[in-house]
């Protein structure tokens, strides 16, 4: 059997799922969906606040992405955030790869 076609098909099938796994379970769970709107909030108010820094604008921007990323887009939202989580993971694995590989020693391996 082809081994690396194997990989390449279970990416392929794997991540689709996971990103539609956020709104599943935010259908089948709300509280899940509440627990989740509560972290996008933050998550939101402190990167506008850390972008900005503190004052009016700060909390009319982040009120501006709240609404609607929070409250009227939230299921594409999710998604998206899972889409861009497990792009992030993707690229700092290989980062980490890469710099493990650049640490070995030539002569033992190790």
């Amino acid at each position: 059997m082809n081994e690396k076609g194997n990989i390449v098909l279970f990416i392929a099938i794997a991540v689709p799922l996971i990103i539609v796994l956020p709104p599943l379970i935010m259908e089948l769970i709300p509280e899940a969906k509440i627990i989740f709107q509560v972290i996008s909030i933050f998550m939101l108010y402190t990167t506008v606040r850390g972008y900005l820094g503190d004052g009016p604008l700060t909390i009319v921007i982040a009120a501006i992405l709240i609404y609607f990323l929070v409250f009227k887009w939230f299921f594409v939202f999710a998604s998206a955030y899972m889409f861009q989580l497990l792009l992030s993971i993707q690229v700092f694995s290989v980062v980490i790869w890469g710099i493990g590989t650049r640490l070995r020693n030539p002569a033992t391996g190790q």
